[in-house]
């Protein structure tokens, strides 16, 4: 029998130089930190450039090992 977990996910986009980043929603909206960009190296806040927002299922087996993921629902 597989089990399932969930990870609500926020995408957005770095002001400066327009690259795509996906964190835990918990980490960029709910507490709304700042994150240094990998690409430019510049901070922004990732609520304020806010593209879209969804809720991932992950499928796991029996010992916990992801086997399936997918997108559940529309959270933005």
């Amino acid at each position: 029998m597989s089990q399932k977990a969930y990870l609500d996910v926020s995408v957005s986009i770095c002001p400066h130089c327009g690259a795509f980043y996906a964190d835990a929603s918990w980490y960029a909206v709910v507490l709304e930190s700042d994150v240094e960009c990998g690409v430019c190296g510049n901070t922004f806040n990732p609520k304020k450039s806010l593209k879209d927002r969804i809720l991932l299922e992950f499928e796991l087996d029996e010992s916990g090992k992801v086997v399936a993921v997918k997108k559940t629902k529309d959270l933005k």
